[in-house]
């Protein structure tokens, strides 16, 4: 009878304490998560998109954790997403010995490449998709952010392995490659990919002698993107024969009302006019930290936050051009 006895103690033992160790890391994962999502739905986070989408739950936890030995610096992986313009991957990084004020993943300007394999097969390097967002905690000493580069979406269901390739610290003008390898293992869930809806427009409007189209718009949990042509959205063509892009009247415009504020980067100077939306009445900023996203040569990329009404949109120039964006 003993034996019986002991034999049920030890099987309920292993029934349970699965479950227990279960749960306690369930509780332990959404605990972490809470904390990390306090910042990235912050306004530290110069990406209205990046937390819409947080606070809709659309990003798809990582939560693994990478240990840099070489540069004291250890890395957490919060989350990712994707669309089919675009991927957001959600980290931060943070050291104990290391000064980390000055430490930028930069896949824009600076030495960070983001390294795409699939099985053993490394693809490619990944290109930008803006600037992505930053925010460096000086009593953490921890960086948060708001990576961009293309999107994953067509490698939904699949493992893959990104890997994060060198640092680069800018100090008083001048600037320092950090070598190190980030790698994250993950399978990126089809719920992660974010659906897109493009509308194809065919409205012009004149803004400062100017002639502007807007050709389409797109829709998407991460930004609303509006794309335009104009007479004066061309490349332009140097005495040595290479090409460049000239800011346009419009594109000025725009950025008349962007305002730079160390404490929370990109944000809307409301004193100031510029082009924004407006979305069943309220008004949709623009992301600033987008402001580089290409487009074809003749076409420029307006991003804006994301949209609650797509059936009531306008785009406002200025204090007096209106255009409804429907068909």
């Amino acid at each position: 009878m003993l034996k019986i006895m002991v034999a049920s103690v030890v099987s309920l033992t292993m029934l349970f304490c699965p479950l227990i160790t279960y749960a306690n890391q369930v509780k332990e994962h959404m605990a972490l998560k809470q904390g990390y999502d306090k910042i990235f739905l912050s306004k530290h986070i110069d990406d209205a998109g990046v937390r819409t989408a947080i606070s809709l739950g659309l990003d798809q936890p990582v939560n693994q954790t990478f240990y840099d030995n070489k540069n004291d610096i250890r890395v957490h992986f919060e989350s990712i997403m994707t669309d089919d313009k675009e991927t957001k991957l959600l980290l931060t990084f943070q050291s104990k010995k290391t000064n980390l004020k000055n430490y930028y993943i930069d896949n824009f300007e600076g030495d960070t490449l983001i390294n795409l394999f699939v099985g053993n097969t490394q693809k490619k390097s990944l290109s930008c998709v803006g600037w992505g967002s930053r925010y460096y905690d000086s009593k953490e000493n921890k960086v948060v952010k708001a990576l961009s580069f293309e999107s994953l979406k067509k490698y939904a269901g699949q493992d893959i392995r990104l890997e994060i390739e060198n640092l680069t610290i800018y100090d008083n003008n001048k600037t320092r490659k950090v070598q190190t390898i980030w790698p994250l293992d993950i399978r990126l869930d089809e719920s992660a990919v974010l659906k897109r809806e493009t509308m194809e427009i065919n409205k012009e409007f004149i803004f400062e002698k100017e002639t502007y189209k807007i050709i389409r718009v797109e829709f998407s949990p991460l930004e609303t993107r509006v794309v335009v042509t104009g007479s004066d959205i061309k490349l332009q063509t140097a005495e040595s024969g290479s090409q460049y892009r000239k800011m346009s009247k419009l594109e000025h415009k725009l950025l008349n009302a962007r305002k730079v504020n160390k404490k929370y980067g990109y944000f809307v100077d409301n004193k100031k006019s510029g082009v924004f939306l407006k979305s069943a009445g309220e008004k949709v900023d623009p992301i600033f930290n987008k402001g580089e996203v290409s487009g074809a040569n003749d076409e420029y990329n307006m991003v804006f936050a994301p949209v609650k009404n797509r059936q009531n949109c306008i785009l406002e120039v200025g204090n007096d051009i209106k255009i409804p964006l429907t068909r």
